[in-house]
């Protein structure tokens, strides 16, 4: 069995819902530490997940006030994936190659998560924008077609030859939709169109940022997702 093959098995031994190979050879040294390949993973948000957000007036806020945030399915998702992340690193360095984990625990590691900042050289929406799986939405965080922003998503970078197919960036089909904008209890999200040279500070203010989930649950996007499901009528 090829590397490639085994690869593959391994990842679909996690059950994950997302995986795709980008070409991040192009970007600056800074962002893929030298890697030419990306591996992006990503688990689903449930529908009856979403559907709590969107009908429980402060759901996430409650969940932090009665300190329920490790029983809360994103926070438990987004450590799952990481793992598997970290997992699949360990996997691909076991057969002779070099790999590098983008897991939140393991960029606080190395030292380059800025937490100050909220940034990271690599977001793993880039990936996905390279890998033509979505786009940027006005609320800054990755929608695809499909599921919305409703995914959990971590990435691998690697030296496996791996192969990969160039994509086009998608353009953003937010439209004149203004749902994250008016949904944002803080005003952090400021309503402007992403584009390939739009910085983050004219999409959002990351210190404003509650984490509430709202524009990621209420975005048309996700709610096609979640009704499609769920089978509901919102």
């Amino acid at each position: 069995m090829s590397l490639e093959k085994e690869l593959q098995a391994e990842i679909r031994k996690h059950n994950v819902d997302l995986f795709c190979i980008a070409d991040v050879s192009q970007l600056s040294n800074d962002q893929n530490r030298g890697y030419p390949v990306a591996i992006l993973i990503g688990i689903l948000l449930s529908p009856g997940y979403l559907h709590k957000i969107i009908t429980i007036p402060d759901y996430i806020e409650e969940m932090k006030r009665n300190n329920y945030k490790a029983e809360d399915e994103f926070d438990q998702k987004e450590k799952l994936i990481d793992h598997i992340a970290d997992e699949l690193a360990a996997f691909i360095t076991s057969k002779g190659y070099s790999a590098f984990s983008q897991s939140e625990a393991n960029l606080y590691s190395v030292g380059t998560y800025d937490e100050k900042n909220h940034r990271t050289p690599l977001p793993h929406k880039t990936i996905a924008l390279l890998a033509g799986i979505g786009w940027i939405g006005k609320h800054d965080l990755l929608i695809t077609s499909k599921q919305g922003s409703a995914i959990s998503m971590c990435t691998v970078l690697t030296t496996v030859p791996l192969q990969t197919e160039t994509q086009p960036l998608l353009s953003s089909r937010c439209g004149n939709c203004t749902v994250c904008l008016d949904i944002c209890p803080t005003g952090a999200i400021k309503g402007n169109s992403w584009s390939l040279n739009t910085p983050r500070e004219e999409l959002v203010d990351v210190y404003s940022c509650n984490t509430c989930l709202k524009c990621l649950a209420f975005c048309p996007w996700t709610i096609s997702y979640m009704k499609k499901n769920l089978n509901l009528e919102l």
